[in-house]
């Protein structure tokens, strides 16, 4: 995530929470993440309790890429 964060970061805004941070952890959890590595989506404008497209290990560059391309696209709009 950290390789593609520099190409997607001026339409995508990425959170990364440290689950050693009990507030962070809750907020995780609010989300419907309850464990690391994850990848979750908020849609603009709302809360952790509209999180989608949750995605649960480790993903390899080409899926994230994947992932966020139809982000992109799907939000643009």
């Amino acid at each position: 995530m950290h390789r593609l964060r520099p190409e997607y970061q001026d339409r995508v805004n990425f959170v990364i929470l440290d689950y050693d941070i009990v507030e962070q952890r809750e907020f995780a959890g609010e989300m419907g993440v309850a464990r690391h590595p994850a990848f979750t989506v908020l849609p603009p404008d709302s809360g952790p309790d509209q999180a989608t497209d949750r995605r649960f290990g480790p993903l390899n560059e080409d899926s994230l890429r994947e992932l966020l391309d139809a982000l992109v696209a799907r939000y643009s709009s």
